[in-house]
């Protein structure tokens, strides 16, 4: 059996196996592959560079455990942005998990930004039932929507950063880190649009194309897409973090992925040549 054909019939678990050897070095020592900044990315870094220290942001945790690994990086370079550009940050979510992924997503920053403080400079509201009623409760009396209390059972009127919040009226830019139903609609309709607060969203890769027509509109202000989006962010906002390292690691799988393809094209081409000459 030649060289050739050996390879034609290698075990597919050699090919998983130097799969995760790529992925595990990229990781560990990343490269740094260019990337270019787009026109979405570059206006969601001019919607948060308008706000002067202190403005309130709605972060909009709309997101479970499943699809953490393609929009938490979004939220975690958009966590980085806010504390360093001492942003005041307000979360609450319209699924159920959304209050143990902002918890999450606080419990990496504080390592990072010890000097920060709950109830001054972010507050978890957690889970809100109800959906757009939710939403539109939020916009007439933030208080009464959450039952007076955040996502840890504290009375919000005991934290500093939630006095002088009434309604979602007070904040300057709602972002939004949307998995699928209910999310952006929503905030557009009940929130963004009739309030004309600006709405920023980081959505999972294969809901871009469905966001497309209202990023068009202007509903949209600005937009991450996937793991890339948030690679983007970091860049323009000389951040780097994890999603450029992702993004590595990404390109490099799919570089491998590419040569075993051309390989096996290769390959098989040759032993159907030296079977014909037989």
């Amino acid at each position: 059996m030649t060289f050739v054909e050996k390879m034609q019939r290698i075990d597919r678990r050699w090919i998983f196996a130097i799969q995760i050897v790529v992925f595990a070095l990229t990781i560990v020592r990343p490269v740094g592959l260019a990337l270019e900044v787009g026109e979405n990315t570059q206006n969601v870094v001019k919607v948060l560079d308008s706000l002067p220290p202190g403005s309130l942001v709605w972060f909009a945790a709309d997101y479970e455990p499943a699809g953490s690994a393609e929009v938490e990086p979004s939220a975690r370079a958009f966590m980085r942005y806010a504390m360093k550009h001492d942003l005041r940050v307000v979360s609450g979510s319209m699924w159920p998990e959304g209050g143990m992924m902002f918890d999450r997503l606080v419990s990496l920053m504080r390592e990072e930004f010890p000097d920060k403080e709950y109830g001054v400079d972010y507050v978890n509201l957690g889970y809100g039932p109800g959906g757009q009623v939710f939403l539109q409760q939020l916009t007439q009396n933030l208080p009464e929507a959450v039952v007076h209390v955040d996502h840890y059972g504290n009375d919000i009127e005991d934290l500093p950063l939630m006095t002088s919040v009434e309604s979602l009226k007070d904040f300057k830019v709602v972002f939004g880190i949307a998995e699928g139903e209910p999310g952006y609609r929503e905030y557009i309709k009940i929130v963004t649009d009739p309030l004309d607060i600006p709405y920023v969203a980081a959505l999972v890769a294969v809901s871009v194309s469905e966001a497309m027509p209202m990023l068009n509109s202007g509903q949209i202000a600005g937009m991450l897409g996937g793991l890339r989006g948030a690679a983007e962010f970091e860049k323009a906002s000389d951040n780097p973090g994890r999603a450029m390292t992702g993004m590595d690691a990404q390109s490099f799988i799919n570089v491998t992925l590419l040569g075993f393809i051309v390989a096996g094209n290769v390959g098989y081409f040759i032993t159907k040549k030296q079977g014909g000459r037989q």
